[in-house]
């Protein structure tokens, strides 16, 4: 049963990006098609002998060379993967991780593009998933959240450095640190019924006096503590981030809950396992209430891309950000392009042939002046990196268009973020064009 799309939106802070959603389905700008064949000179059918050409040839004639390959698109990589999950000719999932703001981190329009892309390639699970944050939403799972907790960095969004900048993959450790303290997740997605599932769950302790226990599925409970106090499982230390993998089948719960201390835990990546199932797309949605292009950059990119390549490095990168930047007092375009260009830098530098896409800022009622510069220094950006570039502004009418939105009840009262339908029908425009590119 997924999930009701409630009114979750207006909880969120001011936030960044937004897909644009166009009234009318935009044009898809033309790319290079990655794997148009090249057809090779034929040879005129004679009746009788070929002549051979002889050496003492007409100067005149030009020398012959290699044919040109086929133009290498920005989404080249990723659609590869998808034309090879299509003709049954890969073994593993096609991943994806999306970087954005508030808007990812609601997972409206995130979902359907995950849904969409999985529904066509196959099934490869819910990705990551924050452990202990409670203004936030993944379609399909269910959560249970116990006592009060507590965000590392403190403000997940900051765009300055923060102790040793190792978050995990999402880019922000959550620990219980008051009254009982548990949580649960439930994985209630119909379509992963009866398939293997692969859980890949990160802790990090702080305290020589913590200690939890785990419960998944109908296994036995376990309890971790630091090696230091009490070595119950593996020899975790303090100020270590440590991976624990499990197995089930089928939908299930994992449990948290704990017993002493405040240990920190950076999140859980469930996918189906592609050895022992068809494989499919998953969609790591990293988006962080408030956040923008300088705030992955204040991670430590090391720990970070030691996250990153836990498993086969994403055949395509998204970034989602910009809209927050609009909240600047003085916009700094140049800047804001910097910044773009180092953190695609950073993803290439896990993976030189990832794709990559750009999304665009949405219009915001309350910055409406602001918007196109911001989404012309990020459309430089795309175009130096060589990446793809949605123009989210564009597709949902320009300037004025989020008032526009709000006034056909698909944008919020904030005039910053839209609702559930609103991103529903951003999403489907973005991976209507996605998919117009991929069948070209």
């Amino acid at each position: 049963m997924r999930l009701p799309r409630a009114s979750f939106i207006t909880s969120l802070g001011p936030l960044s990006a937004l897909f644009v959603l166009g009234c009318a389905s935009p044009t898809p700008s033309p790319q290079p098609t990655a794997t148009q064949p090249i057809s090779a000179p034929t040879t005129p059918a004679t009746s009788g002998p070929v002549a051979v050409a002889s050496t003492t040839a007409t100067a005149s004639a030009p020398p012959l060379s290699a044919p040109e390959p086929a133009p290498r698109g920005p989404l080249h990589t990723f659609y590869e993967g998808l034309r090879a999950l299509e003709r049954g000719e890969r073994r593993d999932h096609v991943r994806i991780i999306w970087l954005g703001d508030s808007h990812a981190q609601a997972d409206f329009w995130t979902d359907v593009i995950r849904t969409g892309l999985q529904k066509r390639f196959g099934h490869g699970g819910p990705g990551f998933v924050h452990l202990g944050f409670k203004d936030y939403r993944h379609a399909d799972i269910r959560f249970d959240i116990r006592g009060r907790w507590r965000m590392r960095p403190k403000a997940p969004s900051t765009i300055k450095p923060w102790g040793d900048g190792a978050f995990g993959l999402g880019g922000i450790l959550h620990a219980g640190w008051a009254e009982y303290r548990s949580v649960s997740m439930t994985v209630e997605d119909p379509a992963l019924a009866g398939k293997p599932l692969r859980w890949d769950f990160c802790y990090k302790h702080g305290l020589e006096a913590d200690q939890f226990r785990l419960e998944l599925g109908d296994a036995p409970p376990e309890t971790f503590a630091p090696a230091e106090a009490a070595p119950t499982k593996g020899a975790a230390h303090v100020g270590e981030m440590v991976h624990i993998e499990r197995r089930t089948v089928g939908p299930t719960r994992l449990k948290v809950r704990i017993l002493d201390g405040r240990p920190d835990f950076c999140g859980v990546v469930v996918e189906t396992d592609p050895k022992e199932a068809s494989p499919g797309v998953v969609l790591d949605n990293l988006g962080i209430n408030g956040a923008r292009y300088a705030t992955p950059l204040a991670w430590n990119e090391e720990a970070w891309a030691a996250e990153v390549k836990r498993r086969p490095a994403p055949e395509l990168f998204i970034f989602e950000y910009g809209g927050n930047e609009a909240s600047d007092l003085v916009l700094k375009p140049e800047q804001y392009k910097e910044n773009a260009l180092a953190l695609i830098a950073r993803a290439r530098r896990i993976r030189p042939d990832a794709s990559c896409l750009v999304i665009g800022p949405s219009d915001r009622a309350d910055a409406e002046a602001k918007i196109p510069p911001i989404v012309a220094a990020l459309e430089d950006a795309a175009a130096q990196a060589k990446c793809r570039f949605w123009n989210t502004y564009e597709v949902m009418g320009g300037r004025g268009s989020l008032r526009k939105w709000r006034d056909a009840d698909k944008a919020a009262p904030d005039g910053i973020h839209l609702k559930p339908k609103g991103y529903d029908e951003i999403g489907a425009l973005l991976l209507q064009d996605l998919m117009a590119d991929y069948r070209r």
